[in-house]
């Protein structure tokens, strides 16, 4: 057996140099290479918001959902595109031991194109760890600004400077929620506990005022507001818990309640609206769409939506129902055409073709599903 085993070894060795001769003459390596820039063509923008971890905001392909790629910010991250869908801005915290010990937040400025990070700087590390939502991380109107939350729990916003790099102000707003910018002018409004909204304003210098707090509004436990609304001309709209829209002009000093619509007065099922992005606005059309759900109780605000219902903003009335995909969170275009994409409690993300007319109707033309964890936030660049 030893013998055998020597002389079929020897054989072996003998053969081996010329088998890999012939074999290098064959091998052509294959050589990697780096896109340096994303596919042309319009992208959605998929926070992938982690706790235990790093987040991370991939980019897809509108119309195929074929993924360009993804950014990487930290813990808890917020995000917000501006208006050009060239740059992503995004906050996120660095825990150095996680259970104990120092916190360091951060802002990062994404180039799109590349992915790439093109400048970071630390701003207050009293940033909220909280969901992802749009009212927590805001661009000014000119985009000079930045406007991120803070929570301690006292509430406050940092004013971050985008021109100089640095943090600008820290502008206490006990009891308040959210910044949603002014139309223009260096301004905010906030949506506040005991049912007022309030408007702040600051200066390039960092100074700022009190606070210009509206009458009363809404009743925060008869008829809560989900604190994601949307911004339409000078007014802003929020949605309550019970189904109700309100509308609020904040164009002047303090803002002023300027009407409410029912959306579920006389519909059968007990429907409320639900989920955290759950309104989303399309300008050309003037139509909003919102995330409902059947069976409402004490608590169900949170639930996945089974219905998404179109609303025409002129008549304030319902134009459409569909069949939702448990949605909580929307997303649609500024085209003339506009196409409503949805994040669903199971993590994927789904594109709706819309059909406008009398009677608007939503028909799911894709779903991509994305593995994540936890997706918080869709943002389009069209």
């Amino acid at each position: 057996m030893k013998a055998t085993y020597a002389v079929t070894l020897a054989s072996a060795v003998a053969a081996g140099p010329a088998l890999a001769q012939d074999s290098a003459a064959d091998f052509v390596p294959e050589t990697l290479t780096i896109e340096e820039t994303i596919s042309e063509g319009p992208n959605v923008f998929v926070m992938d918001q982690a706790w235990a971890g790093p987040s991370k905001v991939n980019v897809l392909g509108a119309e195929d959902f074929a993924m360009k790629g993804n950014m990487g910010p930290g813990t808890t991250a917020q995000m917000v595109l501006s208006a050009d869908g060239s740059t992503l801005y995004t906050t996120s915290v660095y825990m150095e031991r996680y259970t104990y010990g120092p916190v360091t937040a951060v802002m990062h400025e994404w180039d799109v194109q590349t992915l790439s990070v093109r400048r970071e700087f630390e701003i207050s590390n009293r940033l909220a760890h909280v969901e992802s939502q749009n009212a927590l991380l805001a661009l000014t109107a000119d985009e000079g600004y930045l406007l991120a939350q803070n929570a301690t729990p006292a509430t406050s916003i940092t004013v971050v400077d985008l021109g100089a790099g640095a943090e600008l102000a820290e502008i206490p707003t006990p009891g308040c929620w959210g910044a949603f910018p002014a139309v223009e002018g260096m301004k905010f409004t906030t949506i506040c506990g005991d049912g007022t909204l309030a408007s702040y304003s600051f200066a390039a210098d960092g100074s700022f005022g009190d606070p210009a707090k509206s009458e009363k509004i809404f009743d925060v436990d008869e008829d809560a507001l989900f604190t994601n609304g949307v911004r339409i001309g000078s007014e802003l709209v929020f949605v309550s818990f019970n189904g109700n829209l309100y509308f609020v002009d904040d164009s002047g000093e303090a803002p002023v309640l300027t009407g409410t619509a029912a959306l579920t007065e006389g519909v059968l099922g007990n429907w409320a609206p639900s989920g955290s992005e759950l309104i989303a606005y399309n300008a050309p059309t003037n139509t909003a769409f919102v995330l409902m759900h059947s069976g409402a109780y004490d608590g169900s605000h949170k639930d996945a939506a089974t219905e998404i219902w179109s609303v025409d903003m002129e008549t304030r009335t319902v134009t459409g129902r569909s069949p939702a995909h448990h949605e909580n969170g929307l997303a649609v275009t500024q085209t003339e055409e506009p196409v409503l994409y949805g994040a669903t409690e199971e993590g994927n993300v789904v594109r709706y073709d819309v059909a406008m007319g009398d009677e608007v109707s939503l028909s799911m033309a894709e779903e991509f599903e994305t593995a994540a964890g936890f997706v918080t936030l869709l943002k389009l660049d069209r």
